[in-house]
């Protein structure tokens, strides 16, 4: 199975974008869309490493929903607590929507770090 992760986009470098997953690692991207419509500070959907959507809030939210879902399914199959992964889910993506948000505000005020 393929999917796309929710990433905040660091830095633009020509056709390649610096992205975040929430693990605070910059990854590369390539952008699969018009560079006009992304900058520091946004919420992408990546996909096999090329930037194919620019997110919103609403988005994001339905993303944890599918996440959560898709976890918990995995946990009932194999045995695991589920409501104990539903927690770690839950938790591990309001942490990354946190760094988005704050980083988002940034980006709204211009103080976006530029490395």
């Amino acid at each position: 199975m393929c999917w796309a992760v929710p990433a905040v986009v660091q830095k633009i470098e020509g056709d390649t974008v610096w992205v975040d997953i929430g693990d605070g690692v910059p990854r590369p991207a390539v952008l699969g869309i018009s560079d006009a419509r992304v900058s520091p500070g946004d919420f992408v959907l990546v996909h096999a490493g090329v930037v194919i959507s620019v997110l919103d809030f609403n988005a994001i939210e339905e993303f944890k929903k599918n996440y959560v879902e898709l976890f918990t399914e995995l946990a009932a199959a194999s045995g695991e607590d589920v409501e104990k992964v539903r927690e770690e889910v839950e938790k591990s993506f309001e942490e990354w929507l946190k760094t988005a948000r704050e980083r988002a505000l940034e980006k709204q005020q211009n103080q976006y770090a530029v490395w």
